[in-house]
C-alpha cells in the first residue's frame, strides 16, 4: 500500500547496485526489505516483553577485543553505526556484555511518546543523550573514558555536512563526528547488528584511525568518508536488512551552471 516508499526503495537499491538490479529484481528486493522493516516493530515489542536473562541468550557478540584495546588508550570511544538489522536491539545486546553505553538521539516532539521511548530504551542501563546541546556532555563522557554511540547514515542539508561517497554517489553526511574526533581524539569503532535465524549478531569492527593532514576542511571530509565507507561495508554484508526507505541521496551537491 505504501507506494511512495516502495518506489524509494526500488530507486535507492538500483542506485546502489546499478549493474545488478533490474526493475524486477529491485521490486523483489523491495518486498523483502519491507518485510524486514515491518518486522522491526514486532521484534522490539517481543524483546521488551522478555526477561533480561532470557533475551540475552539471543545475542551473539563479536569484536569485543576492539573495545578492550580502545579502553586501554584512555581517550574514550565513539561508536559509529547505521540503521541496520533490528537496530533497536543494539541496546540490550550491549547490556548483555555489561557495557555502559551512551547513545545520541533526536528528541521526539510529543512528550508522552518521548517519555515512553526513554523508559523502554533506558531499561537496560543505557543512557540516551539528546543531540541538542550534547557537545559538553559528550566531551565529559569521553574524558571519563566512556563510550558514546551515534548513527551516521542519514541525509542532512548541505550546510550541516559534507558530501562523501556512498555506494558510488555523493551523499551529504553530518560532519559533527569528524569535527569531534579531530578535536578530542577518541577511538572510533564501527559496529552493526543483523539478525540470523533466531539470533541477533552484534559485531564491533577494528578502529578507524583519525586522518590529520593539516588541512581542516580536507580532514573533515577524509574522516567523514572513512566512517561512511565503514557503514557501506556493513550494508553490503546484508543489504536486505538496511533501512532503504530513507532518501539518503536527497541533498544534491552544488554544480556550477553553464554560463554559455
Amino acid at each position: 500500500f505504501d507506494t511512495r516508499h516502495r518506489n524509494l526503495v526500488i530507486q535507492n537499491i538500483q542506485l546502489a547496485y546499478p549493474d545488478q538490479m533490474t526493475t524486477a529484481a529491485a521490486a523483489a528486493f523491495a518486498k523483502k526489505n519491507f518485510r524486514h522493516t515491518a518486522s522491526i516493530l514486532f521484534e522490539v515489542i517481543w524483546s521488551y516483553s522478555q526477561p533480561s536473562e532470557k533475551l540475552f541468550n539471543h545475542f551473539v557478540i563479536k569484536g569485543l577485543e576492539h573495545v578492550d584495546a580502545a579502553r586501554k588508550k584512555g581517550r574514550g570511544i565513539m561508536v559509529v553505526s547505521c540503521h541496520m538489522g533490528i537496530f533497536e536491539l543494539v541496546i540490550p545486546a550491549v547490556a548483555s556484555v555489561d557495557i555502559r553505553l551512551h547513545i545520541l538521539y533526536r528528541q521526539l516532539d510529543y512528550p508522552p511518546l518521548e517519555w515512553l521511548m526513554l523508559e523502554l530504551r533506558q531499561r537496560f542501563g543505557i543512557t540516551m543523550v539528546p543531540l541538542r546541546g550534547a557537545s559538553s556532555k559528550i566531551a565529559r563522557i569521553l574524558e571519563e573514558n566512556g563510550i558514546v554511540a551515534t548513527l551516521l547514515d542519514q541525509n542532512v542539508d548541505w550546510y550541516k555536512g559534507v558530501f562523501v561517497d556512498f555506494f558510488g554517489r555523493p551523499a551529504c553526511t553530518n560532519s559533527g563526528l569528524a569535527k569531534l574526533v579531530i578535536k578530542s581524539r577518541p577511538v572510533v569503532l564501527p559496529a552493526f547488528i543483523t539478525k540470523k535465524n533466531d539470533q541477533y549478531h552484534l559485531e564491533v569492527l577494528p578502529e578507524i584511525p583519525v586522518i590529520i593532514t593539516g588541512d581542516p576542511i580536507k580532514d573533515i571530509e577524509n574522516n567523514t568518508q572513512a566512517y561512511v565507507s565503514a557503514i557501506e561495508s556493513m550494508v553490503r554484508q546484508c543489504p536486505e536488512q538496511y533501512f532503504w526507505v530513507h532518501n539518503r541521496w536527497k541533498t544534491k551537491p552544488f554544480c556550477e551552471l553553464d554560463k554559455r
